[in-house]
Order: C-alpha cells, then sequence, then structure tokens
C-alpha cells in the first residue's frame, strides 16, 4: 500500500461512484466539488451510474472527465453494487449526486488514515450545515451524520467507538451491533470487494457491520472533512422520506438487514422504544434540548428538535401501525416484552 508522504505519481487511486436519476439541478455541484480538488485528476476515477435520467443530468455529467454506466433498474442501491464492480482504483467511494466534498483537499485528508494505518479498512467524514440551508437541513446537519432526533437517541454515537486520537482524526473500533449509521466512507476497494462483492445491492449502512463482522473493525471518523447535502428542505419532507424508506427499505428485508437501528424482539429494544415515544409527545424535554442546541450552535434552526421529534415518532408509529408487516413485528415485540415480565 502506498504510503503518506510519497510523491503525486505515486498517489492512491480513488473511484467515486455516483448513482443518478435526474439530478440536474445538484450533479453539476458534485462534480465540481470533485474535479477542483487539489489531487491529482489522473488519480480519480469517476463514474456514473445513471437510471436513464429524462432530463440533462447526463449532457451535464458529460462535461466532467466521467464514464457513464446505466442501470435502469430505479434502484440506487444496485446502482452502487455496477459501480463498485466497475471500479478499478485502490480505495471506493460512493457519493449521493445531491452531495458535496468540502474543501479543494478533502480527498487528501479523507485518505490519509488509511495510508497511515494498515488495519483502518473506511474512513469517513462528517456532514456540515450550510448557510443558505433550509432550517431542518441545518438542524440535521450539526449532528456529524445528519441524523433526526429518533435515530440520533437508537443509534450508536461516534464517540462510544473512538479507540484512540490521532492529528485530524480519531480511530474507533465497531463491535456490532455498537456500530454508527455510516453510509459516506471511503473503502479499501480489495477489501470491500473480497467482503461484498457477491451482494446484489449496496446497502451502504450495513456495509460496516458486515465489514466488522469478518474481522475488519477499525475505521477513522475524520471531522476535518465536511461534505454538504442538499436532501431536506422541510420537516415533511423529512418525514415522507423517513416513511419511504421504512416501507421500502427497511420493513420488506428486516431479516436480512446487518444494521438495525433496534430489535424488536429485544425487550429491553422495546422498553426503550416505548420511553422515546413518551419523551417525544411530551414535547417539553425536546424543547428544552432544542434551546440548549440553539445556544451552542448559535442556530434557531435547531428549535426544530421539538416538532422533529414528535412528528418523525407519531407518523413511524402509524406508519408501523398500518403496514402488515410492521404490525406483526410489533406484536412480537410486545409479546416478548410481556413474556420477559410475567
Amino acid at each position: 500500500m502506498v504510503k503518506s508522504g510519497e510523491s503525486p505519481d505515486q498517489l492512491p487511486t480513488l473511484s467515486i461512484v455516483i448513482p443518478t436519476y435526474n439530478e440536474e439541478r445538484n450533479i453539476d455541484r458534485c462534480l465540481q466539488s470533485i474535479f477542483t480538488q487539489r489531487y491529482p485528476q489522473h488519480s480519480l476515477e469517476v463514474i456514473i451510474v445513471d437510471d436513464h435520467s429524462t432530463d440533462r443530468t447526463i449532457e451535464f455529467a458529460k462535461t466532467y472527465d466521467v464514464r457513464v454506466l446505466y442501470s435502469g433498474m430505479r434502484d440506487a442501491e444496485l446502482s452502487k453494487m455496477i459501480g463498485l464492480k466497475e471500479a478499478q482504483s485502490d480505495f471506493f467511494l460512493y457519493l449521493d449526486a445531491d452531495i458535496e466534498l468540502v474543501g479543494p483537499d478533502w480527498i487528501a485528508h479523507i485518505l490519509r488514515p488509511l495510508l497511515e494505518n494498515d488495519d483502518v479498512v473506511g474512513a469517513f467524514p462528517r456532514f456540515l450545515p450550510r448557510k443558505d440551508d433550509a432550517a431542518i437541513g441545518r438542524f440535521l446537519r450539526y449532528h456529524p451524520l445528519e441524523l433526526d432526533p429518533v435515530l440520533e437517541f437508537f443509534c450508536t454515537d461516534i464517540d462510544e467507538t473512538v479507540e484512540r486520537k490521532a492529528q485530524g482524526y480519531s480511530v474507533c473500533k465497531f463491535t456490532p451491533p455498537k456500530v454508527p449509521p455510516i453510509g459516506i466512507c471511503v473503502y479499501r476497494r480489495d477489501i470491500l470487494w473480497r467482503i461484498i462483492g457477491r451482494m446484489r445491492r449496496f446497502m451502504d449502512i450495513d456495509v460496516p457491520v458486515i465489514l466488522s463482522e469478518n474481522g475488519y473493525a477499525k475505521f477513522a471518523y475524520v471531522p476535518e472533512c465536511g461534505i454538504y447535502h442538499s436532501n431536506v428542505r422541510t420537516i415533511m419532507d423529512l418525514v415522507n422520506r423517513r416513511l419511504r424508506n421504512l416501507h421500502t427499505i427497511f420493513l420488506p428485508d428486516v431479516e436480512n438487514r446487518r444494521f438495525r437501528y433496534f430489535e424488536l424482539s429485544d425487550p429491553k429494544a422495546l422498553r426503550r422504544i416505548l420511553l422515546w415515544i413518551v419523551y417525544a409527545n411530551s414535547v417539553l424535554p425536546s424543547v428544552i434540548k432544542g434551546i440548549y442546541k440553539t445556544i451552542e450552535h448559535r442556530d434557531i434552526a435547531c428549535m426544530c428538535e421539538a416538532p422533529a421529534s414528535i412528528m418523525l415518532t407519531d407518523l413511524l408509529v402509524w406508519g408501523f401501525m398500518h403496514d402488515e408487516k410492521g404490525r406483526r413485528l410489533l406484536m412480537t415485540g410486545l409479546r416478548h416484552l410481556l413474556a420477559s415480565r410475567g
């Protein structure tokens, strides 16, 4: 493996895969953030995997030095896997088309922990709020993994996994199920391919769990590598995205997912869910938390804490109850809870 400090001609190569479908409003900013990096352009391989967009996505993309593939499956996770199969570089990264890399040295900084630590398999950035984002977007991105209040409550925090700190990054050890929900991550491509190459879909937050279960448990968190995301503009937009993910990604394949926000068959997890429902609907505690975050970040957008907490909680419960599989999982969980108290 190439070590840091070597000449530009010896720098490692990076494949960046971007699934697209009608992304003409986003793709130019995404690609511009890649191609303005102070990193040798010949060391970058950018692959667009398009679902036959009907707008000018590909026209805009082809103004850059990119390779265009087509999927036609209307499934971003399948497109990511197509890109991984075609990637040829030392490292692999997928980006959504509405993501921008912040700063011209982003690639150099995100690769540094991988070059300095042979046992680190992946390095991940943090989300950053942008001043012109909608309030709900800024609120979400004050969390380094862009977690809403519900997910923040149930997910493992990055700090819980930190094994040691280095200059500019932290080395984390993931021990399933104690794995943060990491989507955007630079991986060693050879290891990634060896472990998940036979998978049909690239389920991003499952990948760190799968790698950890196969002995590749070291990851680096690089907070100086920020990313902008332009996917949520209103609270209802956020709610609709969560409900769509519930019905199209989480519930249909919940038995096979390696990352789980909670385990409904575990009485402790179910008690924690019930505690959160009471907390969110009490309103006052989340208002106080919103005030604290507003003071901490000096941004009134953090007062989205309370409305986001109660709306997401109650509508996700509604989503579970109005889905046959969701109802079955909840009933099974309640039976486990009652049996544990009996």
